[in-house]
């Protein structure tokens, strides 16, 4: 059995978030580039074989630019803008139940969550899949909801390995596999 209380905070969720949203999306957006990067490609040629060397004037090239900004742009900005609606999300009063005091008991037959506002009964099948950072275990319940259980709560190193264990013996081989690591 481990028992571990702790507090979710702001950049608890700014980094469940961030995970979701962009480190896991990773190859999706790099797919989403190469289409937008080809389909600019083929624009340009086709411009160039229909116009020839007349279609790459002042105009067009900054047409061209800009095309090619657009497609940039968002790439560079992404995580940040990941991180902004993450940090919404925390300032909205609503969602203040996110962000109280856990008590967190894993035992080889269900993980046991409380709050103030809520007490919740895991069974582990229920665990579809463990995503681990440096900082973070992220026990999914669906691909969008997961408890996030922050490293800092093991009080020492044999507590992070008694949680470690308990989450390798309990969890399915699916769950376990079909993990992340950043």
């Amino acid at each position: 059995m481990v028992s571990l209380h702790y507090d979710i905070t702001n950049e608890d969720y700014v980094s469940f978030y961030t995970f979701v949203f962009w480190e896991e999306g990773k190859k999706k957006r790099r797919l989403n580039f190469l289409k937008q990067a080809v389909f600019l490609l083929v624009f340009l040629v086709i411009l160039y074989v229909a116009g020839g060397r007349a279609s790459f004037n002042v105009l067009s090239i900054s047409i061209y630019a800009l095309l090619f900004f657009s497609l940039v742009l968002p790439l560079l900005n992404g995580k940040n803008n990941i991180i902004r609606n993450a940090e919404k999300i925390c300032d909205d009063v609503e969602n203040e139940s996110i962000f109280t005091t856990y008590n967190f008991v894993a035992t080889d037959t269900d993980l046991l969550l409380k709050n103030k506002f809520v007490e919740a009964k895991y069974f582990w099948n229920a665990i579809v899949r463990k995503s681990e950072t440096t900082t973070h275990y992220f026990l999914f319940e669906n691909a969008m909801q997961a408890i996030i259980i922050p490293k800092r709560a093991c009080k020492n190193d044999e507590e992070k390995l008694a949680l470690s264990k308990l989450l390798s013996r309990n969890l399915s081989i699916d769950a376990e596999f079909n993990q992340i690591i950043t």
